[in-house]
């Protein structure tokens, strides 16, 4: 552990923008950090299975080359993520690294290179301690698979850890890691930090590198899968979508006088009673803030998820079953049968979400939600009633889910797919806290291109609430 003098200091008080700041400081050394942090995983992750291939070794002599250089030439010029200990789910590529994306069929194979954003993150001086677990090629609610089981919420052993970045938001709540890189194609960023109580970003479409991404999204839905980033406090979100989006820091703007829709109901679909007592209170305390606050709970949010259904349906679900087969389509029966056996290649769970999509996409047919230009026009109307400023709304329609929530996706993914289809920012922070310690977390979306705005809010609402508490 760290000493400041008067005892051990634990890591998780500090995120990373505030351990590159101490780094930079010289408060500790890059050794201290991430041997701090490894202690941590070593102790939490046999409760959690949220790192599943560790790379402590490399991480320790990155550290030690770190602090020489630090010894030799100063702390002045240093890469804004300088020693700060990160993890990675494991459907983006480490060159020399074990890389399954939670599939049985990859689950022998090594990265021969790394993705753009895991290089980026390299190149700002980031450590990767390890690569974190998630459901089979990332299509579940749940980080499960046959390769690695299942993955714990940081709060509670019983719930879920959320997918399908479960792994990254377990082990960042937990705080042994100070960021998490992660991905999302229908809530895989937003879900777990709201099942596990820490914060995410969801970004613009198309704004951090994809490159890389196993599976990969492809076509007319290639920006619906995006990159981004999973911490504990909102600073950190701001910190690494500079870093890799590859740009220079924007800063966040300020937020009195802005438009704040409220949406606690989008058509069949609303919130439990605790939930919608979170987005309120989220609500009241921007009006503090001078945002100026509206309820609208006439967006075309629904239509939006039941068209997301549809063209993923329609347009990925041959390569969707492929990457759940290993390169082959698949036979449900005989996938359960070998479940039954012991010898699953397929998770139950990630059967079920495909089967949700192949089936539960026909609604759209019903209500006519089945083309690009109905999404534009649902899209449009959102940007018109939003102007410049934000919509906060749910993301879980209740409390985090125990074990097994993969079988109630409408709980989950009515909030969540809306903002793929339409590549709007969303950033995930916990509000306040359920009897038994699992977070209520609220979503804060803006308008494309405009992550800042997002995050700005976000900031707002963890100054008001104080956001990550330890578990």
């Amino acid at each position: 552990m760290i000493q400041d003098g008067t005892g051990p200091m634990d890591p998780r008080e500090f995120g990373a923008a505030g351990l590159a700041r101490a780094i930079r400081g010289g408060e500790f050394t890059v050794t201290e950090v991430v041997e701090s942090h490894i202690e941590l995983i070593e102790e939490v992750n046999p409760g959690l299975n949220a790192v599943v291939t560790t790379m402590f070794e490399s991480a320790r002599d990155q550290a030690a080359a770190a602090d020489e250089h630090v010894g030799s030439k100063g702390p002045d010029g240093l890469p804004p993520l300088f020693g700060v200990p990160v993890t990675v789910k494991d459907c983006w590529p480490v060159e020399g690294v074990r890389f399954t994306s939670g599939s049985w069929f990859h689950r022998n194979d090594v990265a021969g290179r790394d993705a753009l954003a895991v290089t980026r993150l390299r190149d700002a001086g980031a450590i990767i301690l390890g690569k974190t677990n998630s459901p089979d090629m990332c299509w579940g609610f749940e980080s499960v698979n046959p390769v690695f089981g299942r993955t714990n919420n940081a709060r509670s052993a019983d719930h879920s850890a959320g997918g399908s970045s479960g792994g990254e938001a377990s082990i960042v709540t937990a705080g042994g890691s100070a960021l998490g890189l992660g991905s999302d194609i229908g809530g895989s960023l937003r879900n777990p930090a709201a099942m596990n109580g820490c914060v995410s970003l969801k970004p613009s479409a198309g704004r951090i590198p994809t490159d890389g991404h196993m599976p990969a999204a492809e076509g007319a839905i290639e920006n619906w899968n995006v990159a981004g980033p999973m911490a504990r406090r909102v600073e950190d979100l701001a910190l690494a979508l500079t870093v890799l989006a590859g740009e220079a820091e924007a800063g966040i703007p300020e937020v009195a006088g802005v438009q704040c829709l409220v949406n606690l109901r989008s058509g069949p679909y609303f919130a439990s009673r605790e939930v919608r007592e979170t987005v309120l209170l989220a609500a009241g305390a921007l009006g503090s803030a001078g945002m100026v606050v509206e309820r609208n709970d006439r967006l075309p949010i629904d239509r939006l998820g039941t068209l997301y259904t549809l063209m993923l349906r329609e347009l990925a679900m041959p390569d969707i079953r492929r990457e759940l087969g290993g390169g082959f389509d698949y036979s449900t029966p005989r996938e359960l049968l070998r479940g039954i056996r012991g010898e699953e290649h397929i998770s139950r769970e990630a059967l079920a979400v495909s089967a949700y999509i192949r089936w539960g996409g026909l609604l759209g047919r019903l209500t006519g939600d089945d083309s690009f230009q109905r999404l534009e026009k649902y899209k449009l109307d959102m940007e018109e009633a939003m102007g410049d400023g934000v919509l906060l709304c749910p993301l879980l329609l209740t409390r985090p889910r125990r074990h097994g929530s993969t079988w109630m996706p409408l709980t989950q993914i009515p909030y969540a797919t809306p903002f793929n289809a339409t590549g709007m920012p969303a950033a995930i922070v916990p509000v306040r806290w359920t009897e038994d310690g699992l977070p209520l977390a609220v979503q804060v979306v803006a308008r494309e291109g405009q992550d800042e705005m997002a995050l700005a809010v976000a900031s707002e609402l963890e100054k008001a609430f104080g956001g990550w508490e330890a578990p």
